[in-house]
């Protein structure tokens, strides 16, 4: 019985020390487009979701999913914010502008009630926002990594953090109630911790670099949000978490698709 309680806990802690450090060497070694893209996967969020269909019904599923895809354009605005900022501040002040910037965006997004037109809506606006503001920054070259020393507990500590904080969010979200669960579900924590991780090796500009590069990544996820909530109650939750997950994935493998088609275009022009 206490291995049944310990377990997915266990392989969810593992699966995101997994994605945050091979997303922490791949922004290394091959540039943050890579790190971001693999941090935009659903690590946190996916395994939220899983337990929160396993402890309620369809409806509150729905609900939180519907929060998730509002809130998914406060994470937009937290990149927007981080990419602007990192480059001219020091490391820990951009980023704690940034994450102020999403708790009070996030405050604000938990008094509206959203629709399913209402929140997809907003994620096209800020992201289109962001595409605009931080085109430059996405189109710049990688920075040469600066090496560091990293101590051994880093992100092992950094990882336990993330799965503590899903484990946090589904053993409170009877009192939060559907939408405040939803809203804190996706709260970025897989990208804040690649940024504090590679913030020191890869500095501002590369970080900044990141977070540009995670805005067409985070826009796919609102996509996977917004189809989990429109199907999870006519489908039920395993083939609706299913489907958000294929989602997801086609997403990501369609800008991997287009990262490589450029650059060997890139290549070729060279």
């Amino acid at each position: 019985m206490i291995t049944a309680v310990w377990l997915p806990p266990l392989v969810k802690a593992l699966a995101t020390a997994l994605i945050v450090v091979c997303a922490s060497v791949v922004a290394e070694a091959l540039g943050p487009f890579w790190g971001a893209l693999i941090a935009s996967l659903p690590v946190s969020a996916g395994p939220a979701y899983v337990f929160l269909a396993m402890q309620h019904g369809t409806d509150f599923v729905a609900a939180s999913a519907l929060g998730s895809c509002a809130a998914n354009a406060v994470t937009g605005l937290f990149l927007i914010a981080y990419g602007a900022l990192a480059r001219k501040t020091s490391p820990w002040r951009g980023l704690a502008a940034a994450v102020s910037v999403w708790l009070a965006a996030g405050l604000a997004a938990q008094k509206v009630t959203w629709t399913p037109t209402s929140a997809l809506l907003l994620n096209l606006i800020v992201y289109g926002a962001g595409f605009a503001l931080l085109g430059a920054i996405s189109n710049s070259g990688p920075e040469a990594a600066r090496p560091v020393q990293r101590r051994w507990f880093d992100i092992p500590v950094r990882a336990i953090a993330v799965a503590t904080f899903v484990s946090v969010i589904v053993g409170v979200s009877t009192i939060l109630g559907p939408k405040a669960t939803g809203i804190a579900a996706v709260f970025p924590v897989s990208l804040i911790s690649l940024i504090v991780i590679v913030r020191p090796r890869l500095g501002g500009p590369a970080s900044a670099l990141l977070a540009a590069n995670a805005l067409r990544p985070m826009l796919g996820f609102g996509v996977m949000l917004l189809a989990l909530h429109l199907t999870v109650r006519p489908w039920g939750s395993a083939a609706a978490l299913s489907l958000a997950m294929a989602i997801s994935a086609l997403w990501s493998g369609a800008l991997l698709l287009l990262r490589v088609r450029g650059d060997q275009s890139a290549v070729a022009k060279g």
